[in-house]
């Protein structure tokens, strides 16, 4: 399980590092816009599909730091008012409804590369596929799925293993 949490961990990290990246490219990208419009009167189509790329990036990928920073709504207002096994229960229904979301954003990109596989951006030089805007969706849902197994096995083996202390 350490080797795992230290993998989590770089991957959030590196994951906080691409959120700075697409934040910054969205800055950029409207800031050269707007000058381009307003002084050059110029324009580029594809700043606004660049930029709704980059904003899915940033919104996907920074779903991985605040999940495994616990920085998602979360029901702590409810198993920290409650004891014993209600409060067990409040946490295994909570990672349920983690591993279901993580697993149902993977199925939705799997059943979406059809659709979108196929389509490029019109507006690039290159043949961008669409598919590279659905990209953090899976892997963001991929590392919920996976992480929040991990802490329902953690929470398990720490339950049994207190349980074989009391007897």
């Amino acid at each position: 399980m350490n080797i795992f949490k230290r993998i989590t961990d770089v991957i959030a990290k590196v994951c906080e590092v691409i959120c700075m990246v697409m934040i910054s490219a969205l800055v950029l990208l409207i800031v050269t816009e707007l000058i381009r419009r307003n002084f050059f009167n110029q324009s580029y189509r594809g700043t606004i599909e660049l930029c709704g790329i980059c904003f899915l990036w940033m919104a996907f990928i920074g779903l991985i730091p605040l999940y495994h920073d616990s920085g998602l709504m979360r029901l702590d207002f409810l198993s920290s008012r409650t004891r014993g096994a209600a409060s067990d229960l409040i946490y295994f229904v909570n990672k349920a409804f983690s591993l279901m979301l993580g697993v149902i954003m993977v199925i939705a990109f799997k059943d979406q590369v059809p659709f979108v596989a196929s389509r490029t951006y019109s507006t690039f030089s290159l043949k961008v596929p669409y598919t590279i805007q659905y990209v953090p969706m899976a892997i963001s849902g991929a590392y919920i799925a996976l992480v929040s197994v991990q802490q329902i096995l953690e929470r398990v083996l720490a339950l049994a293993g207190a349980q074989s202390k009391k007897a």
